[in-house]
């Protein structure tokens, strides 16, 4: 997507010495940076860089310390900003989960809060009349009554934009910040997003584009803004930029070789695998079976609809199944209970961490220790000392940042240090058989991808089956011992030795 256009000096989003402190904590120094109308800036940076605060502050959600100014096509905007202001000022946000309401149609997504009125009743054809010319702005024919949850992904995201859109009451936004808006989607469905961006980049729209995926910056920016450590570290053209390598070297402040670790290779063949799934049906998946041995790390994939992301929720027992039976070490679970298949040793890490995984406004400690508070229960009595010990040796092994404190609440973690906190639970957990993670790194840094990933292989290296649900392809060409395909819910395909391109081909040929 390339359509830089030739940008006056007066135009565009001006930000100049901003600087943000919490505590004795300061998140952004001095940070200066430009978004043009019409252009689509990748904005970078490892979780905890300090996106989230310079997007907030631009919300009108956070201050920022003295001396910052902001200018708009050439005028003073006065800070701090309120979300009044922000909005008033063209400024729109759609955030990674989107915030759309499944039951509702398209058009009351749009509308919500705001519906349009004529002679005090609602003017429904007027409001239907506004969202297809809103979506046709962006690329996209859709009937406004449709159900948001009979949407495809891609078609989700581009509604929470016509909404962003919208929420301001007159046209295209001066600014439309997307946050992740691809951590769902395949890749088709990206292609997809990608064309409703252009189509607001062609109204005048200066679009900030947070992604984690180097590939979309190189090919879906027109510009690179990367963040570490709260500073601006590279503002350039990204016809400018080599490669991908190139942009995780100035992300991390250093060289990384590839964003995945080196795994050896520890299966343990055992006369019985550490888990079967035999003939398991239900919720769209047919008769599925598989085994993985101690020690393996299997990877499922296939493409949006075929079945692998409802299969972790099934051999866990929280969708009920309604065939098929799930052993471990020989013993079957109850396919309907979740508490059974746990205490057969069958974690899981679902995809919705904020919703199904971690307890956000519970502190580090809490979640880590949720999984086997066993260990540290004396008499009734926790042990508070061996347990504070336990906390801060996983925070150090998984990197968790900031640092030091366990007692902090997981809410305030950035995406990828919560994700390394819940998976370090079942990585403290005695007694674990096998490992059912589902999309892991999703909206995850290539620095956190990288020590997730090494701490899951050092899981596989002692003993441990793993399963991976994704649809990152190239993450399980480097991982897995073997990658299966499904398709229409069925088992279609089981690789060995495959690259990313090979998985992805199998997704859509099998059959």
């Amino acid at each position: 997507m390339k359509h830089r256009q030739s940008i006056a000096p007066h135009e565009g989003i001006v930000l100049s010495g901003v600087s943000k402190t919490f505590g004795l904590t300061k998140v952004l120094h001095d940070v200066s940076m430009t978004f043009a109308p019409g252009t689509v800036t990748g904005v970078l940076g490892e979780n905890g860089a300090g996106k989230s605060t310079l997007f907030k502050i631009l919300a009108g959600i956070y201050e920022p310390d003295g001396g910052a100014a902001l200018r708009v096509n050439g005028r003073e905007a006065s800070l701090p900003l309120t979300p009044t202001t922000s909005a008033e000022l063209g400024f729109a946000f759609v955030h990674q989960d989107l915030g759309l309401a499944g039951s509702l149609s398209i058009m009351e997504n749009v509308f919500v809060g705001a519906m349009m009125r004529k002679y005090g009743l609602i003017d429904w054809k007027g409001q239907a009349a506004k969202v297809r010319e809103l979506l046709a702005g962006l690329g996209v024919d859709l009937d406004p009554a449709t159900p948001v949850q009979d949407l495809t992904q891609a078609e989700k995201a581009v509604v929470a934009i016509a909404r962003a859109v919208y929420a301001r009451g007159r046209g295209f936004s001066t600014l439309l910040v997307l946050d992740e808006p691809t951590a769902n989607l395949t890749g088709v469905e990206r292609d997809r997003l990608f064309e409703a961006m252009r189509s607001a980049a062609a109204n005048g729209t200066a679009i900030a584009f947070c992604t984690h995926r180097l590939d979309e910056v190189m090919t879906a920016t027109d510009s690179v803004l990367i963040l570490r450590d709260g500073h601006v570290v590279m503002d350039a053209p990204t016809k400018t930029i080599k490669d991908e390598k190139e942009l995780a070297r100035h992300i991390l402040g250093r060289d990384l070789e590839s964003h995945f670790p080196v795994r050896a290779s520890h299966i343990v063949r055992e006369v019985k695998p550490a888990i079967s799934v035999n003939n398991l049906s239900g919720s769209g998946v047919r008769e599925l079976s598989l085994e993985i041995c101690p020690g393996e790390v299997v990877g499922l994939t296939g493409l949006a609809g075929a079945g692998h992301d409802e299969v972790p929720d099934l051999i866990l027992g929280s969708i009920k199944a309604d065939s098929g039976t799930v052993q471990v070490d020989g013993k079957t679970a109850r396919t309907s209970s979740p508490g059974a298949a746990t205490a057969l040793g069958i974690a899981m890490l679902p995809a919705d961490r904020k919703r199904r995984s971690g307890i956000m406004s519970a502190s580090i400690a809490e979640n880590l220790t949720l999984a086997s508070l066993g260990r540290f229960t004396r008499r009734g009595f926790i042990d508070q000392k061996r347990e504070h010990k336990s906390v801060v040796k996983a925070m150090e092994l998984f990197d968790v940042r900031p640092a030091g404190d366990p007692n902090m609440a997981l809410a305030t973690l950035s995406g990828g240090n919560q994700q390394k906190v819940l998976i370090a639970k079942w990585a403290a957990k005695e007694g674990i058989r096998c490992l059912i993670l589902h999309e892991p790194t999703q909206g995850v840094d290539v620095g956190a991808k990288r020590t997730i990933l090494e701490q899951v292989g050092l899981m596989a290296a002692q003993g441990v089956a793993v399963l991976i649900v994704s649809s990152e392809h190239e993450e399980l060409s480097h991982l897995c011992d073997r990658v299966l395909i499904m398709r229409g819910g069925h088992l279609r395909r089981e690789l060995t030795g495959a690259g990313a391109k090979q998985i992805t081909e199998q997704c859509y040929v099998a059959v």
